[in-house]
């Protein structure tokens, strides 16, 4: 019974080193995956494009080992010490693949890059910021500003040289819009482009809708107490400029709460018709365009 034992021990040994043999013997071939990083890069120079994020690389070594690569992650190192200003021709070198002696490189996907190369360049610009939107009816954008109002940009000269602006934009709707909004809100470039800082504060101020149009103003008599006085005319006719919502009012035929041409009559005055002049008191929001007469006559009775 034991010498069964070994026998089977034995030829177990026998079939596992047979079979490890074999198979690391076994040559096959995969695919590997290799992030490109760039090494040696020229301080005053940018790659505007032609770079890859990674090359692909096949590879052929013993079937155990190949299986392996995967496990890992791999990076291939460029040199672009050599680079200059416009297009280069740079081939993935072969010796560079970081694999033992123990695979064979077999193709290299892509076998060479062609990068197109400019000048670092940086100047500033003036940032335009741009809100795009829906409001509740009878509101508008009143005002949007930044801060800071200039930053500076960074990148090929070639892109550089053309910029005039650096632009932001806000996308939101405004359903119950406040009257100040603000945040921050990150700058908008070209790719290879970058600003500092790289985000701005943009601050909107929203309002009602205004209008101008010509409205009726009562004429209030301000007079001392027990003067007998009274306006030769009960109304003006004023050019306002006022939130759509409060025009309505006047087109409705109403007078506007707050908005009145008021007579402050000296004392004394004689009996009989005078001309005085009047002051026009008006409501938040709105601001007087145009009015007339300059004078309202009063009369003053005994």
């Amino acid at each position: 019974m034991l010498k069964n034992w070994k026998d089977i021990t034995i030829a177990l040994a026998l079939a596992i080193l047979t079979w490890y043999f074999i198979t690391g013997r076994e040559k096959v071939e995969a695919w590997v995956d290799m992030s490109v990083e760039m090494t040696n890069a020229p301080k005053n120079l940018t790659i505007r494009k032609g770079l890859v994020s990674k090359i692909e690389v096949r590879v052929r070594g013993p079937k155990g080992m190949v299986r392996s690569l995967d496990r890992r992650k791999w990076t291939y190192s460029l040199d672009v010490s050599r680079l200059k200003v416009g297009e280069n021709l740079v081939d993935i070198d072969r010796e560079r693949i970081p694999l033992s002696m123990a695979y064979e490189v077999v193709e290299i996907k892509p076998s060479r890059l062609i990068l197109t190369v400019d000048r670092l360049s940086r100047k500033d610009v003036p940032v335009v910021a741009e809100w795009r939107g829906a409001l509740k009816p009878d509101y508008r954008l009143l005002e949007i500003k930044t801060q800071p109002e200039v930053v500076e940009v960074r990148g090929a000269e070639g892109q550089v040289r053309q910029m005039t602006q650096a632009r932001v934009g806000v996308q939101m709707d405004f359903d119950d819009p406040p009257a100040i909004w603000s945040d921050d809100v990150p700058i908008k470039l070209a790719d290879g482009v970058e600003a500092n800082p790289g985000q701005v504060k943009v601050t909107m101020r929203f309002g009602p809708e205004v209008k101008a149009e010509w409205v009726r103003v009562p004429v209030r008599l301000d007079a001392p107490a027990g003067f007998n006085a009274r306006s030769a005319v009960k109304y003006l006719r004023v050019q306002v400029e006022g939130p759509v919502t409060i025009l309505r009012v006047a087109e409705a035929g109403r007078d506007i709460e707050g908005l009145a041409a008021v007579i402050a009559l000296p004392d004394p005055l004689k009996p009989g018709r005078h001309a005085v002049h009047y002051q026009l008191t008006v409501p938040e929001g709105f601001r007087v365009l145009s009015h007339t007469p300059e004078t309202i006559q009063i009369i003053v009775r005994k």
